[in-house]
């Protein structure tokens, strides 16, 4: 079974690649409007580079210029776009260069152009800009870990990056307000269905929240301190350079297209594990909950379903993020594999496995995309000295799970489409 969901993964990955959408996207009125045009484009996010290939592929013999934001360490060069790595998940100096890059290629648009926005999970770091020019890089760094670290949904730490940003909340678009239109291109990594505008904090699409929402995450989460000085002054005094309104006249000029969310992911793997003979279930009520919570839900729901269907394999798919305070000094892990460790120590010596991995490829500050479990990985890991309720504590699955050859490593995956779990009760 491990195996299998191993097949799965990989082939959900593969099934994802954005060009196959971007190529059917190829006909559509929106897109046969860019081939009469010169084309601005800019990408940023896990994704930039596929979706830029993508791009390209899907409009031959297009004019084509701008910038390409991939994650560090990938700083390849792609003709005719410049390239400029950003870091991830905190911002670095190449996310600054980049925002002040794009700042200044937005600016020069032509009036004859249209202005192509590339957007991904990922590029609220890759891609940043302080709204405030004080404001140091370690401190932006400083904020960014506090947020993360939080234990906040993506919607409580998107809303304080917007706000406290000169490149989101609609400003990159405000810059490019010149272009004939604008199209943003979105695979996203945010709730569905929600705003998937806010996909890397809102560049390029209206804000739509306040002010006075900003504040009140920061009081909710007490992350006031984190605040740099500067921008802490500006959001006091209501001093922030203003987002774009949703009742902006650019509004009109823009056009906003979803090509990929967390429903495709689990889509591909429901259509493989049927296709292996599983009896597959959806469950997208576990977004942002915290993961023992979820890992008690979907197992209670899994033996449910078990004794509904007790002749066959049965599995439940989920999607979305799940949340994992961390604490003072965590070691090495992510939240996919501290779900999958905490499954672990409630299935024991059972006939469950269980795949939880991001479709980025990158669990938290680990090398791996996730972990796959089964009801032998407790008494493997008690065979080899290693102590799996330390390390839910320290946050620092990786090791453990690494050295029982559970982890899943696939490197960058080109997209970026939240996490995947997948919970089979074998027959």
């Amino acid at each position: 079974m491990k195996d299998l969901l191993r097949q799965v993964f990989a082939r959900t990955i593969a099934d994802l690649d954005p060009t196959h959408t971007m190529q059917r996207m190829a006909s559509t009125s929106l897109l046969r409007q860019a081939r009469h045009h010169p084309l601005l484009v800019v990408a940023f996010g896990k994704a930039a580079r596929s979706m830029t290939n993508a791009l390209v592929a899907a409009l031959p013999g297009a004019t084509m210029r701008g910038l390409v934001v991939p994650p560090e360490p990938d700083d390849a060069p792609l003709p005719p776009f410049e390239v400029i790595a950003g870091g991830h998940p905190l911002p670095t100096g190449g996310s600054m260069r980049a925002a002040c890059r794009a700042i200044e290629l937005a600016q020069s648009v032509r009036t004859d152009e249209i202005a192509v926005f590339l957007v991904s999970g990922g590029g609220s770091a890759t891609f940043e800009l302080p709204g405030d020019p004080a404001v140091t890089l370690d401190e932006l760094r400083t904020l960014y870990g506090e947020l993360v670290g939080s234990g906040a949904g993506i919607v409580a730490i998107n809303t304080v990056r917007r706000h406290l940003s000169a490149v989101k909340g609609g400003r990159l678009a405000l810059a490019a307000s010149a272009a004939f239109a604008q199209l943003t291109l979105i695979v996203s990594d945010t709730p569905t269905p929600w705003n998937v505008g806010a996909v890397a904090s809102g560049c390029t699409t209206p804000e739509l929240t306040t002010i006075d929402d900003c504040r009140s995450v920061l009081d909710r989460l007490r992350l006031w301190p984190a605040v740099p000085p500067a921008l802490r002054s500006r959001l006091q005094l209501g001093d922030l350079l203003p987002p774009m309104a949703r009742d902006h006249e650019l509004v009109r000029r823009i056009t906003v297209v979803l090509v990929q969310d967390e429903r495709d992911s689990r889509h591909f793997a429901r259509r493989h594990l049927a296709h292996a003979g599983v009896a597959v279930f959806d469950d997208d009520t576990t977004d942002d909950w915290p993961y023992e919570r979820a890992a008690s839900h979907l197992l209670a729901r899994l033996d449910r379903l078990r004794r509904r269907h007790p002749s066959h394999p049965v599995a439940i798919v989920a999607g979305g993020e799940l949340s994992v305070p961390l604490p003072p000094s965590p070691g090495t892990g992510g939240r996919n594999q501290q779900f999958a460790l905490a499954c672990a120590r409630r299935i024991r010596g059972r006939p469950i496995t269980v795949l939880s991995c991001g479709t980025d490829g990158i669990d938290g500050n680990s090398p791996a995309a996730g972990a796959i479990v089964d009801g032998t990985t407790m008494a493997r890991a008690r065979r080899r000295g290693l102590d799996v309720h330390d390390a839910l504590r320290r946050c620092d699955a990786f090791p453990l799970l690494h050295a029982l050859a559970d982890t899943v490593i696939t490197g960058p995956t080109g997209t970026n489409v939240r996490d995947l779990r997948v919970l089979v009760h074998g027959s």
